[in-house]
Formats: structure tokens, C-alpha cells, sequence
């Protein structure tokens, strides 16, 4: 088995062992064990069990936020918001497992300011994308501080009812999400 290949499995080890059992329990030993490999091999591929978490958080927001780029680039600004909404919501039991992973390294990342740098990147292009939707939405050709803005709240309020899905079992998650995206179309409405 080539070097890439072992990394890429302890990268999707690690986010299924932090999506699965959470933060505290992604063990060095635990995620080789999920990747069938003895635990050095984690070693001689990441510096830290920190890095192949960081490793495993972009990976998930890469694919996540190339779907959102495809979006936008087959759908027609006046369908764009539509299309991002039916894709959130087609979406969202696949997407909880990254916003296990991304919540829970936030969580670490308030006392570890490197972290919080990388993360706080990793964010940055998230909320780019949602400017991006937004500016088409609106038949904009570039993104304003008044998108940008928009984009913010809406990313806020999303990851809010993504950590109350992820921390009460009986939060009515499609439900809110109704209210989401109604108070989204609003916000546009009067933006």
C-alpha cells in the first residue's frame, strides 16, 4: 500500500472515528484501528493527532464546498438560492457527520489559538460561498459587505441549529429548517 493511500484512510478514519464517537474518544490507537494500521503509521504521516483531524475537517469542507462551486455553476442566478436550499436540505444527515467534527475541533479551538487559525480559514471559505450564492441570488456580479454580511448571519444561524440537531436528540431539525429557509428568502427579500 503507497504512502498516500494509508494517509487518505487515516484522514477518513479520523473523521468517521470523531463523527462516531466524538472529539474526547479519537484516540491516536483508535483511529489506526479504524484504518487498520498500527498507530505510528499516524505518526509518520501527521505530527499530531491534531493535524489529521484538521486534515479530515478540510477534507469533508472541500467536497462540501465543490458541490456548492458546481451549484453555482450550473444553476442560473435567478435558481441559485433554490438549488442551494434543496441541496442543504437533501443534505443534512450526510452533513451532520462534518458538523460533529468542525463543532467539536471549534470547541478545542477557543483555547488553542492555532487551531482557531485554521479553522477560522476553513470558515472563511464556507462563508465566501454563501456571499457567492447570495450575490448571484441577487443578480450581483461581485459579493458586497451587505451579502457578506447576510452570508454571516445565515451561516450563524445554520451551524445553531446544526449544534442543537447534534446535542438533542429530539431537536425538530426539518422543521426548523422550514424556519430557516423561510427567514433566509426574507432576509433576501428585503437585502
Amino acid at each position: 500500500m503507497n504512502a498516500l493511500s494509508t494517509r487518505d484512510r487515516l484522514i477518513d478514519s479520523a473523521f468517521r472515528v470523531v463523527a462516531r464517537d466524538g472529539l474526547d474518544a479519537a484516540s491516536v490507537k483508535a483511529i489506526a484501528a479504524d484504518a487498520g494500521v498500527k498507530p505510528g503509521l499516524l505518526h509518520y504521516h501527521f505530527a499530531t493527532k491534531d493535524e489529521v483531524l484538521e486534515a479530515a475537517v478540510e477534507r469533508g469542507l472541500s467536497a462540501y464546498l465543490d458541490d456548492l462551486a458546481a451549484l453555482l455553476a450550473t444553476e442560473p442566478p435567478e435558481r441559485v438560492l433554490g438549488a442551494y436550499s434543496a441541496f442543504i436540505r437533501d443534505n443534512l444527515d450526510s452533513h451532520r457527520d462534518l458538523f460533529r467534527v468542525r463543532l467539536g475541533l471549534a470547541v478545542r479551538a477557543m483555547n488553542d489559538p492555532g487551531l482557531g487559525a485554521k479553522l477560522a480559514a476553513a470558515n472563511s471559505r464556507a462563508l465566501d460561498s454563501m456571499a457567492q450564492i447570495i450575490a448571484a441570488h441577487k443578480g450581483a456580479k461581485r459579493v458586497g459587505k451587505k451579502h457578506l454580511a447576510v452570508a454571516r448571519t445565515i451561516k450563524a444561524a445554520f451551524e445553531g441549529m446544526m449544534l442543537s440537531w447534534l446535542s438533542q436528540p429530539d431537536f425538530p431539525m426539518r422543521e426548523s429548517f422550514d424556519v430557516w429557509e423561510a427567514s433566509v428568502q426574507k432576509m433576501l427579500d428585503d437585502l
